[in-house]
């Protein structure tokens, strides 16, 4: 089972076809309209909320078809559903759920945990009034439908226009409350320095793991007055404090963002500096350390080519070997053939000019 991307706020699926709200609904809430349409749901296999809840898979459609969404429920929000629904057969079954937004009931079906049936949604006329007063007016059925699947408050929306968010676009507003930005984590983001930040920065760094937590941590690695660009990118790529701090404990220190972000691309770890050194090949630089990365000389292939005799061998060479395909199998091909292969320089310049000694060669 597909499992949702943001599962605190559930949201799995939305579309809407463009120009054809007003066939889903007649009438604004200002009549209290109801919406009706199909659910299918999920009761075998839960899966885990970021408050550590369960929750139980729904998909709704629309009667139109116009719209769907696929979300979670826990199991202690769904009113009068019989146990006999999660492993049993279970006939003509009602129950329901309630938002601030308002009311779904469900009726259908359920056999082995899987349940289908119809769905009606009816808006609470109180949540309507106060979201027209908090400059949401006009709302029509299915937008506050949406609201109810995404849990989007009043009070969510009195906390977001107290830190400097009100008035946000009903689409900027879901997308806030999908990806779980809150006003406390604004609150801590210009506590350290990042104040101001537009509603589509904020949830970028929210889907990129950028929290207070994860900056604070930078800071106390050492690196401080990084913009929100480079904090997301140090989040994609992982470069973690105890990264940070493993290479300032190596020497590695005054590196940017970026050096560190090029060293986690290209997978440099803590493990194989160690290896390195222990190799005599202590103390390069971030670039030669990536340098490395690129053209595959690891340790493994250091340690290869010792065992062939090449036991001084400077960083170009190791580099300017792996260029030109001159592995263990490489020097021993050539050596069974007649070629002296004393050095690093004699297995580079014979890969360059002479004959190319490949694995298939000696098959």
């Amino acid at each position: 089972m597909m499992r949702p991307v943001v599962a605190t706020l559930c949201l799995l699926l939305l579309v809407a076809a463009p120009g054809r709200a007003t066939k889903i609904v007649t009438t604004t809430l200002q009549g209290a309209a109801s919406l009706a349409g199909d659910w299918t749901a999920d009761l075998r296999q839960p899966w885990t909320g970021s408050d550590s809840e369960p929750r139980l898979q729904f998909n709704l459609r629309t009667e139109a078809g116009d719209s769907r969404w696929g979300f979670g429920i826990r199991a202690d929000d769904l009113q009068g559903l019989p146990p006999s629904a999660f492993s049993g057969v279970a006939r003509d079954v009602s129950f329901s759920w309630t938002r601030e937004a308002g009311t779904f009931q469900f009726t259908g079906s359920f056999d082995s945990g899987r349940g289908s049936g119809r769905y009606r949604f009816t808006p609470d006329a109180r949540f309507v009034t106060e979201m027209a007063g908090l400059g949401y007016r006009g709302l029509e059925t299915n937008e506050v439908l949406r609201l109810a699947v995404l849990d989007v408050t009043t009070a969510y929306v009195r906390e977001m226009s107290q830190a400097g968010y009100a008035n946000q676009p009903l689409e900027t507003l879901t997308r806030m409350r999908i990806h779980r930005v809150s006003a406390a984590e604004i609150r801590e983001l210009a506590a350290l320095g990042y104040r101001g930040l537009d509603s589509d920065t904020l949830v970028r760094m929210r889907i990129h793991k950028a929290t207070p937590d994860a900056i604070r941590g930078l800071q106390q690695a050492g690196l401080t007055g990084l913009d929100t660009d480079a904090v997301v990118r140090m989040m994609i790529h992982r470069v973690t404090p105890e990264f940070v701090r493993g290479l300032r404990e190596r020497g590695y220190t005054g590196l940017t963002g970026e050096d560190l972000v090029r060293m986690r691309i290209h997978k440099v770890s803590l493990e194989e500096i160690d290896q390195l050194k222990g190799l005599g090949h202590g103390g390069l630089s971030a670039d030669e350390l990536v340098r490395f990365r690129i053209h595959k000389v690891t340790p493994a292939f250091i340690r290869e080519m010792r065992d062939v005799g090449f036991v001084t061998v400077t960083e170009d060479q190791l580099v300017r070997m792996r260029i030109h395909k001159v592995d263990a199998r490489f020097v021993r091909d050539a050596r069974a053939d007649g070629y002296a292969m004393t050095t690093p320089s004699d297995a580079i310049d014979l890969a360059i000019r002479g004959p190319r000694y490949t694995r298939a060669r000696r098959q």
